[in-house]
């Protein structure tokens, strides 16, 4: 439906230590102590990931398009204008739940920014038969696409856009400034505050807050990777962990992703303490949106459906259901038997 495709506060290292001998010091216990001290340490991010060829700062990659199926064509990045290159396919739900909101954001920033939705991963090999699918897909689609639509030259861009970034899943976008530098990668779902910034000149592909955003994602990345092997679950959690209370505490889509992973995978490994991280995460982002996104109460409802909470998670699935548009039918008939479930 709506995911592809965060959390408790990060572990406290324990203080290892005993009390000094009646005799005197024991120096061997105090070497001891600082070794098992140091080795309790907070994790950091960069325990975990490592850094793509491609992120924030990188020169943007050329753009190697077959077709561009809808709108103008788009030769290369001219300075001093904001593009969004962000990259879909005909397959991906999330990616056609992302169409209308990055129209109303090409329509909002008009010709301050360009949006290029960039057809990638497509099943048909046959790079002709893929431009005619995906002419007749755009087409259908109206104005719920209100940007410019490319397929891409083979696989080209998927390999030096995504794969270079360390991206994995769709929808995700990049962000290009005025510069030619790539200023922030993300799920579209998160792009509206940072490609303001941009467009503000707040936002700078060497800025200290876009580096952050290259951590984000590769955080992300990883973390998704992990959870989807199911293998490697305590990393994934504390990944989790520190996202959430470092860095994407104030983002509701992050937070969202995260909860849902946490929540929904399959893996025999994941459990209560998985689901706490998810409900503490999940809560962060309905507070931000003031309780009133119903997507985000429905991954609440799950998880507080999984620690035990089914009072709670009755209250905000009808919450949600009353809030989830009445044409999305896909989207009620999920949500009303998640909460028939609740109440079973």
């Amino acid at each position: 439906m709506k995911r592809v495709f965060a959390t408790s506060a990060l572990i406290i290292a324990l203080a290892a230590g005993s009390s000094a001998m009646a005799s005197g010091p024991d120096h061997k216990h105090d070497h001891d102590d600082k070794v098992k001290t140091k080795a309790k340490a907070s994790p950091k991010l960069s325990d975990f990931i490592e850094l793509p060829a491609l992120g924030v700062g990188s020169v943007a990659p050329d753009l190697s398009i077959a077709k561009f199926v809808k709108g103008d064509s788009v030769s290369g990045f001219e300075d001093g204008q904001v593009y969004v290159v962000e990259f879909w396919a005909t397959w991906c739900g999330p990616c056609i739940a992302a169409f209308p909101h990055l129209s109303s954001l090409q329509a909002d920033h008009g010709d301050d920014v360009k949006f290029i939705g960039v057809n990638v991963w497509e099943r048909t090999k046959d790079q002709a038969q893929r431009i005619e699918e995906v002419e007749s897909f755009v087409a259908k689609q109206g104005e719920r696409m209100s940007y410019t639509v490319a397929v891409e030259e083979g696989s080209s861009m998927a390999e030096n856009w995504m794969i270079a970034a360390g991206q994995n899943g769709i929808p995700a976008a990049f962000i290009v400034d005025g510069t030619g530098h790539v200023a922030w990668i993300g799920h579209p779902g998160g792009i509206d505050k940072p490609l303001q910034a941009v467009v503000d000149g707040k936002l700078k592909s060497n800025s200290k807050n876009a580096k952050k955003s290259v951590m984000i994602s590769a955080g992300m990345s990883k973390f998704s990777t992990l959870m989807r092997s199911g293998k490697n679950i305590e990393d994934a959690r504390q990944i989790a962990k520190i996202l959430v209370s470092e860095y994407i505490g104030e983002d509701p889509a992050a937070l969202n992703a995260v909860a849902w992973m946490l929540i929904t995978a399959e893996s025999k490994k994941i459990g209560i303490v998985d689901y706490k991280i998810a409900h503490k995460a999940i809560k962060q982002a309905c507070e931000i949106t003031e309780w009133n996104d119903w997507s985000l109460l429905d991954t609440y409802a799950l998880a507080a459906f999984k620690v035990g909470m089914t009072d709670e998670a009755i209250k905000w699935q009808k919450k949600a259901i009353e809030l989830t548009p009445a044409d999305d039918a896909r989207a009620l008939k999920e949500l009303k038997g998640r909460l028939a479930e609740y109440e079973g």
